[in-house]
């Protein structure tokens, strides 16, 4: 099995972890975590991604992610690099964070692992690692998803929005709320039509999903897929107007 791993949270948690110390603990730290992964997935090879510093989703929503606005720690940076250069680490292609770069090659061969639980719209194998605070504690989880949660979790979050990278939803929609509203879909297009539904402008819909669809190829596009659920629509009227034009013919 493959291992892809989110090396943005790798680093970006060992950096933070050593703030008050030199770069050559926190650079330790990675490497251990990275090490730790690969024992507990039990992962013969792994790709580590790091977010590009292009991002497309700013070029949909400028304010995606604006509200980060805390310092960064001060060792990432430099951790960043000797990853790239000392860890196997990849820089992810030009516009693609390292979320993308998963998605895009998960397979049956491969589990992502992360703490992210976004990416649980990509169907597949997952691993989160095991993480801890004061008076909590989250144990490692392995998790195989399906095509139709994973597009339920999606959907999910279109109407709820993610405050986290500052992507609006549907006013007075929570998690639990729209989990309801969705929980008797039994097909991506029933959920797409409830969700299409809430939203009084379809672009603001185009450009809320965009941010959040974890895209599977270089080329899957959300506004394709938008057009596509849109003409399944369309045809699903014609057939109904057709069979009502048909029972008052009869």
């Amino acid at each position: 099995m493959i291992a892809l791993i989110d090396m943005d949270l790798v680093l970006f948690r060992s950096a933070i972890s050593a703030e008050d110390d030199g770069f050559g603990i926190a650079k330790h730290r990675a490497e251990n975590l990275l090490e730790g992964l690969m024992k507990k997935t039990d992962a013969i090879d792994f790709r580590g991604f790091i977010s590009s510093k292009t991002n497309f989703r700013k070029t949909v929503m400028p304010s995606y992610k604006a509200n980060r606005t805390k310092p960064k720690p001060i060792h990432l940076k430099a951790l960043q690099e000797y990853a790239l250069k000392h860890m196997d680490a990849e820089m992810s292609r030009d516009d693609l964070e390292a979320d993308d770069e998963m998605a895009i090659h998960q397979d049956e061969n491969t589990v992502i692992v992360t703490l992210d639980k976004d990416l649980l719209q990509v169907p597949g194998k997952h691993f989160s690692w095991e993480i801890s605070g004061k008076n909590w504690k989250r144990p490692d989880k392995w998790f195989s998803q399906t095509e139709l949660e994973g597009m339920r979790l999606f959907f999910i979050q279109c109407i709820m929005g993610d405050t986290t990278d500052n992507i609006p939803g549907i006013k007075n929609y929570g998690k639990v709320k729209a989990t309801k509203l969705l929980g008797g879909c039994s097909t991506e297009q029933e959920m797409f039509d409830v969700v299409s539904q809430l939203y009084s402008d379809d672009e603001e819909f185009i450009s809320n999903a965009s941010c959040v669809w974890m895209r599977r190829s270089l080329t899957d596009v959300w506004r394709d897929r938008f057009d596509k659920f849109q003409e399944s629509v369309g045809e699903e009227r014609m057939e109904d107007s057709q069979e009502t034009l048909g029972r008052s013919e009869v």
